[in-house]
C-alpha cells in the first residue's frame, strides 16, 4: 500500500459538530477500499481567493492515509459523491527522510 495525503474540503455549511462525523465518512470509505486511515488534522474554515460555484468559504481538512494505487480513483469519485464535500485533491505523502546525527570524532575541530 502507498502513502498518501488527501486535502478536502468541505462545505462552508457543515456545522462544528458535524466534523466528526464528516471525517468518520471519509474513514469508511477508505476501508471499503482495502485502506487505512492513519491520520487528520482540522485547518479549519477559510475564505477562498475568488468565489467558487458561489461559495466563499470552505472548512479544510487534511487526511494522511494508506491505500493501493489503483485505489484511489475509485476513493476519489466516492468522495465527490458526499454532498459535505466541496472539494478533494489526493497527492503522494512526501518523504521523510530523518536527519543525520554528527558523531563526535568525524574529524571536525572544535
Amino acid at each position: 500500500m502507498n502513502k498518501y495525503e488527501a486535502m478536502i474540503i468541505f462545505q462552508e455549511s457543515l456545522k462544528e459538530t458535524d466534523w466528526d462525523g464528516a471525517v468518520d465518512a471519509v474513514r469508511a470509505e477508505i476501508e471499503k477500499l482495502g485502506g487505512k486511515m492513519t491520520s487528520s488534522t482540522r485547518l479549519g474554515k477559510r475564505e477562498f481567493a475568488r468565489v467558487m460555484q458561489k461559495r466563499e468559504s470552505g472548512h479544510y481538512g487534511l487526511i494522511a492515509f494508506q491505500l493501493a494505487g489503483d485505489k484511489v480513483a475509485p476513493l476519489q469519485a466516492r468522495l465527490k459523491l458526499d454532498e459535505r464535500i466541496f472539494r478533494v485533491q489526493v497527492v503522494t505523502a512526501p518523504v521523510v527522510v530523518p536527519l543525520k546525527k554528527k558523531d563526535a570524532g568525524d574529524g571536525v575541530a572544535e
